[in-house]
């Protein structure tokens, strides 16, 4: 099983420290300020009024706009002559030029719009990166609305019928029309979000982030192969979860075919109930039945008051990847009992990579990314660096070419003439001597 401690690891990114020269790029996306007009957006960008509103093709004749709307902004149609020959010495490395749709809820008042304007900044990151490796990009970025109809006034600009890859949309209900349109005229169709969507018969889509039933089932899977002799003990909270539901179920089943004798235990039993639950001649893995903070904190106490009376037993937590959002409270009990978090991501606040990477997007955006987990713009940025090198090398993708700062992908097509949904998954690993690795 492969290990990789990080937590000292220093790791390269790719271009995006260079702040002034991603600039020209990363303003591709303008949110209006109050009493900001047409002429004056222009203007600031070096572009025509006519190139700004050709652009953004729902912007009303009249060319009113309002306060938080965002606009595409293009290219200038004619560079500055200091440009011209830098310029001329980029087309010619460019190997290839790929057609890219950006289709998301941009243009909600909600947080989730706010969420998809920052996955597509990080996007925006990967794609200064790719084109200064000699990658030509033809970027089109529509707001996708919520409905059908909506979608489909995007999907039926002329532009769209021509690209290599969408990315997008988010909601249900504009999938089938979105999937029919791609299979049609032989486009990739890239879900980052949404997972619901059958991949029978639709060799042309690509969901990045699985299902329940999938991410369980591969890390299931991961935790057997991982550990072995181990005396697993399933945390009953009578409050269960349906994805802690499903994990402890789908490991369960997995283990007693494999003739794993599994304990299982109440959260509120006594202590006597803890220690016949556990084996003092194994290391114990205790996986609750849910995924929340609260069951959590009721069991690290249990097992501190257990410990006390009993130091040689060994303990280990095994876990979900909400628990990531609680390492600012809980981390010095994930290390002290030896905690394992299954999960598609990894944030690491403490690598360089992370710290160079926030220092980007601060310089490129004006603010620093919001505190979500995932963080939405490198899920951004390892989504679109990984499609845009699979697709400009033809689906022969180089392996490790980029160490993503989040998210890694590893796209299976389970069946013939079908989808391919991401299997990726990976343990991560809080050890008694306080470091972090990673279990792939």
């Amino acid at each position: 099983m492969k290990r990789l401690v990080i937590i000292f690891l220093l790791m390269c990114i790719p271009f995006v420290t260079d702040a002034q020269n991603t600039m020209s790029v990363l303003n591709h996306l303008h949110q209006v300020s109050k009493g900001e007009t047409l002429y004056g957006i222009a203007r600031k960008y070096n572009i025509t009024e006519q190139e700004l509103m050709s652009a953004n093709p729902k912007i009303p004749q009249n060319g009113k706009i309002k306060k938080g709307d965002y606009l595409t902004i293009p290219q200038p149609a004619t560079a500055p002559k200091s440009e011209v020959a830098t310029e001329e010495a980029t087309k010619k490395q460019t190997t290839s030029n790929i057609k890219v749709g950006v289709v998301l809820p941009f243009e909600e008042k909600s947080d989730r719009s706010k969420k998809m304007i920052e996955f597509y900044q990080g996007f925006l990151m990967a794609a200064d990166s790719v084109k200064k490796e000699g990658i030509s990009l033809d970027i089109y970025t529509y707001s996708s609305g919520t409905t059908e109809a909506e979608l489909m006034d995007v999907l039926m600009n002329p532009e769209m019928r021509t690209l290599d890859v969408l990315f997008g949309p988010v909601d249900e209900q504009q999938l089938p029309a979105t999937i029919s349109f791609c299979r049609l005229n032989n486009i990739k169709l890239v879900l980052p979000f949404t997972n619901g969507q059958s991949i029978s018969g639709n060799p042309h889509l690509y969901i990045a982030c699985p299902n329940n039933t999938v991410s369980t089932a591969e890390a299931a899977s991961l935790v057997i192969r991982a550990f072995a002799n181990k005396n697993y003990i399933i945390l009953k909270s009578n409050n269960e979860n349906s994805k802690g539901s499903l994990f402890t179920q789908t490991l369960s089943d997995m283990l007693r075919k494999q003739g794993y004798n599994v304990q299982v235990l109440n959260i509120n039993s006594d202590e006597s109930a803890y220690e016949t639950a556990m084996n003092q001649l194994k290391d114990n893995v205790i996986i609750p039945d849910n995924t929340s903070i609260k069951t959590l904190n009721i069991l690290i106490s249990n097992l501190d008051s257990f410990r006390q009376n009993h130091p040689t037993y060994n303990i280990s937590l095994l876990g979900y990847p909400e628990w990531q959002t609680y390492t600012n409270t809980l981390l010095n009990s994930f290390f002290t009992f030896d905690t394992y978090i299954y999960s598609t991501y990894y944030y690491n606040a403490l690598a360089m990579n992370t710290k160079t990477f926030e220092q980007a997007f601060t310089k490129n955006f004006g603010k620093p990314m919001a505190v979500n987990y995932p963080r939405y713009a490198m899920m951004g940025f390892d989504l679109a660096y990984y499609f845009l090198h699979e697709i400009q090398s033809n689906g022969s993708i180089i392996v490790n070419q980029h160490v993503p700062y989040q998210n890694m992908y590893r796209f299976i097509q389970e069946e013939d003439n079908g989808g391919y949904s991401n299997r990726f998954i990976q343990l991560i690993h809080f050890t008694k001597s306080k470091q972090i690795e990673l279990i792939r």
